[in-house]
């Protein structure tokens, strides 16, 4: 009745119904609940909470440095000029093509990368990718100024850091030189 090729394809059929009606009762499950606005709630009150604390520290330095004249920038950062240019008028905006040199540390004042390091770079305004504050500051100096700049963590590299020297959330001091503007061509 039963040949060896009809007993195969009967235990296949078999075998494909029993693995469909295992997966049936098993995909029933009751949906898993993730509650995102605790969580996005809890990582804003943690940044706020960073914010605050680097701000607050920042101010500290900044009341016991009676060497220098800082200026809020208005953006979340401060600084003050080693080098004003007195002369000029012109700042650069978007397009401008700037020379400029800088320098980065830590709170600390360790050097992270250095001037010689990085060397004199090419900048276009708003055109490139570079770290918010970097960004906000090079608007803030004429051609032949010189400024150093304290940022809290998040007008640095962030939660991120730069993935080489620059770790999560790390506050950072900047000197910038800014040597020469090139203004865009319209």
């Amino acid at each position: 009745m039963f040949d060896k090729k009809n007993t195969y394809l009967l235990f296949l059929i078999l075998v494909i119904m029993q693995s469909c009606k295992n997966n049936n009762q098993s995909s029933i499950r009751k949906p898993v609940s993730h509650n995102k606005s605790i969580t996005s709630e809890k990582s804003v009150n943690t940044s706020k909470d960073l914010k605050q604390r680097e701000e607050e520290y920042i101010k500290q330095m900044i009341a016991q440095d009676s060497m220098h004249t800082y200026i809020d920038s208005g953006h979340g950062f401060w600084y003050y000029f080693t080098k004003k240019n007195v002369k000029d008028t012109v700042f650069p905006t978007t397009g401008d093509k700037v020379l400029l040199s800088y320098e980065l540390r830590d709170l600390s004042n360790n050097i992270i990368y250095s001037e010689e390091e990085i060397g004199k770079k090419t900048y276009y305004v708003n055109h490139e990718n570079y770290f918010r504050g970097f960004v906000e500051a090079i608007p803030l100096l004429k051609a032949d100024e010189e400024a150093w700049f304290i940022f809290p963590s998040n007008a640095a590299y962030g939660f991120h850091g730069d993935e080489k020297r620059i770790g999560q959330n790390i506050p950072l001091i900047m000197k910038l030189h800014i040597y020469k503007i090139e203004k865009q061509k319209k």
